[in-house]
């Protein structure tokens, strides 16, 4: 991270400089991937100093490439930048201090806005790795990703595989009660129902391309969602008698 940091107040020129933060980037990128003591030196959570500063970093310089690159660029560095993060989720620390810094806000905007579909499918990885963790929940649902996602994917906005990623996140936070208010809250079964049955929701403007729900995603939402959701709603009517 210091070497990105000294990267980004140098005078190299605009040609040169992108080589370099790729190089930097991918050699994080498979630090992070291969080894956990790694991930706890980026996280530096023993020094209460510097604890999630480095992530904070990496946020802000997405933030910035986000702002002044584009996909048709030949090295678009976002992807690395996510992929770090994802390496990240793959611990517990990691992922608590994902989700108390400004990535959330970062993944939902890629989800939502980035036309690169493979930005878009590192950005849900990361929420789903985060979502499996229960304790992380509040957070979650406080940052409004469940019902980005459930529009995602009940609008066929995401083809395959970040379909299945989608699916995987909303039946992670049904591991606890945050999460499952979350679904109850933004009425999600009667989404899902129609996701279920390989129906998308179409409304909204015919700006955005619409994909067909893959039936691996169908199925899995049909035994692994809409169960729980019914043994809910079952509960709510037999109360109301």
């Amino acid at each position: 991270m210091r070497l990105l940091d000294a990267l980004e107040a140098s005078d190299l020129s605009a040609t040169t400089l992108p080589v370099y933060k790729e190089m930097t980037l991918m050699l994080l990128n498979n630090l992070t991937a291969s080894n956990v003591i790694a991930i706890q030196d980026l996280l530096q959570l023993e020094d209460e100093d510097l604890a999630g500063y480095f992530v904070t970093r990496l946020s802000m310089l997405y933030a910035r490439h986000s702002a002044t690159e584009h996909v048709s660029e030949q090295r678009d560095l976002r992807k690395w930048f996510l992929q770090i993060s994802l390496n990240l989720t793959r611990t517990p620390d990691g992922q608590r201090t994902l989700l108390t810094e400004d990535w959330p806000s970062q993944l939902l905007e890629t989800l939502n806005e980035s036309p690169n579909p493979m930005l878009r499918f590192l950005s849900a990885q990361c929420l789903n790795n985060c979502a499996a963790t229960p304790a992380n929940h509040v957070a979650i649902v406080e940052s409004t990703a469940v019902s980005a996602i459930l529009r995602r994917l009940s609008k066929g906005l995401e083809a395959q595989p970040t379909q299945m990623v989608l699916a995987e996140f909303l039946a992670s936070m049904m591991q606890s009660e945050p999460g499952m208010n979350c679904l109850e809250g933004i009425n999600s079964r009667r989404f899902l129902v129609a996701v279920a049955e390989g129906k998308i929701d179409a409304s909204g403007g015919d700006e955005e391309v619409r994909n067909a729900v893959d039936p691996e995603v169908a199925e899995f939402i049909k035994h692994h969602i809409l169960p729980f959701l019914d043994e809910i709603q079952d509960a709510y009517m037999q109360e109301e008698e």
